[in-house]
């Protein structure tokens, strides 16, 4: 959005107004042609407008670049083809048309903006090739399911307008969980995963990310998540310990920009204390429990990789973290994002068990210290009370209000015969931020 910036008042001056006999004799008195020339000249001088970007267009300058081949250029331009010449086969206004135009948009929105890089295109198009098959010949899946996709190890979620979309908080979610087991066949789809992430990671932020591509809570594609990126280099960092394979950790280390940039083009939003890793790359919106994951995740690599930057980003965090830990707490309840509405009951759970993880995990840190031990960042571990004080006046909310400190307003309110919308399981918060989040019962870091 283009601001408007109000003229400067300047020194004053004092102004006399012109007679309207004066002003109209001036006007007459002009000369036939401006310093400019007329209009019809003006025109000709005009500066051409710039050419429309389009999606062969793009992959056409991408191939005369050398930035990618022959054979790539060609297979995405029969991809973009095929996803267009599937919409008009489609019946118009159905729901299969609608979802494969929504992603078509984006794909074709990215291209004017000049956002489909070299490193970006294999996972656009790849996103324009599962729709394209999906809304081709699959059922319409429910609103905000997770559908198995053929092929990919990948986690793909459904949103309504914008078609599939890979999921890379769910997808990194899932390599974690499945990273906790020995079933050969579930280590092999952890792998898969892995080698699929490696392979789709594109360029921002001075390093390897995984974007989304769709309009999003006033964000347009391509962008990042804090909380997502760290889930990926958990997952990655965990896949290396178990297969020996270099590139997952180095990966994860060097994706560690995202976190170390500021916004729009990284996550990283400077406080006086430290810094809040934000959830979103296209907001300074603060969300409580995407930041303690967040901080959790940055321990854990900080940790089991003794990474420098690594350990200075979560030294960083955990610092705002703490500094911001009362502000989320209103004295009854959490509330989901700093100065915004409570938190619904699932995301204050969340919060609760989050902010309780980092309290063991630091008196952990504490008594590995004393031992000499290795501790992340190699310094002090910081205090843990913070978060243990937290965690039990969390706990002590939902022992007194179960179902919310509004539960009894909306009780009253029924009883005086006043029908009383269920409450949402979604936060409320200006964005409609949970399609991000981790549901109700699920943890990112797969513990």
């Amino acid at each position: 959005m283009r601001l408007r910036t109000p003229l400067s008042a300047g020194r004053a001056t004092s102004r006399v107004a012109a007679p309207a006999a004066l002003v109209a004799a001036l006007l007459l008195a002009a000369p036939p042609s401006s310093p400019l020339g007329p209009p019809a000249a003006q025109a000709a001088k005009a500066k051409p407008k710039k050419p429309r970007r389009t999606v062969e267009g793009e992959l056409t300058r991408l191939r005369q670049a050398g930035s990618i081949t022959l054979a790539d250029r060609r297979a995405w331009r029969a991809t973009y083809r095929q996803a267009r010449a599937a919409v008009r086969s489609l019946p118009k206004r159905s729901t299969a048309a609608r979802e494969l135009q929504g992603v078509l948009d984006n794909t074709e929105d990215m291209a004017r903006r000049g956002r489909i890089s070299a490193s970006l295109a294999p996972s656009v198009f790849l996103t324009l090739q599962v729709n394209r098959d999906w809304w081709t010949s699959q059922p319409i899946p429910v609103a905000g399911s997770r559908p198995a996709v053929p092929g990919s190890p990948l986690v793909w979620q459904y949103y309504v307008g914008e078609g599939l979309q890979i999921q890379w908080l769910g997808t990194f979610g899932l390599a974690n969980a499945l990273g906790t087991t020995t079933n050969p066949e579930k280590l092999a789809q952890q792998q898969a995963i892995g080698d699929e992430a490696l392979r789709l990671a594109s360029s921002r932020a001075g390093g390897p990310s995984w974007q989304y591509l769709f309009d999003f809570g006033g964000g347009a594609p391509p962008w990042g998540s804090g909380m997502a990126q760290i889930t990926g280099m958990q997952a990655l960092t965990r896949l290396a310990g178990r297969t020996g394979q270099a590139s997952y950790r180095t990966t994860a280390l060097r994706a560690a920009s995202l976190v170390r940039r500021s916004p729009t083009s990284g996550a990283r939003y400077k406080r006086p204390a430290g810094d809040h890793i934000l959830l979103y790359t296209f907001t300074r919106m603060r969300v409580l429990n995407a930041f303690a994951q967040s901080v959790s995740g940055l321990r854990e690599v900080a940790l089991s990789t003794g990474d420098p930057k690594v350990s200075a980003a979560y030294v960083r965090a955990e610092r705002e973290l703490r500094a911001e830990l009362p502000a989320y707490d209103t004295g009854r309840w959490t509330r989901y994002s700093l100065g915004g509405a409570n938190a619904t009951v699932s995301y204050h759970v969340l919060s609760r068990d989050l902010v309780r993880g980092l309290c063991k995990a630091l008196e952990a840190d504490a008594v590995a210290f004393a031992a000499g031990q290795p501790v992340p960042a190699g310094v002090v571990p910081p205090p843990a009370a913070p978060y243990c004080a937290a965690a039990e006046r969390y706990t002590a909310y939902l022992e007194k209000t179960p179902n919310g400190p509004g539960a009894k307003a909306r009780s009253r309110a029924a009883g005086a015969g006043t029908t009383v919308p269920a409450p949402r399981e979604e936060p409320t918060a200006g964005l409609a931020d949970g399609l991000l989040q981790p549901g109700p019962g699920e943890s990112p870091a797969g513990r």
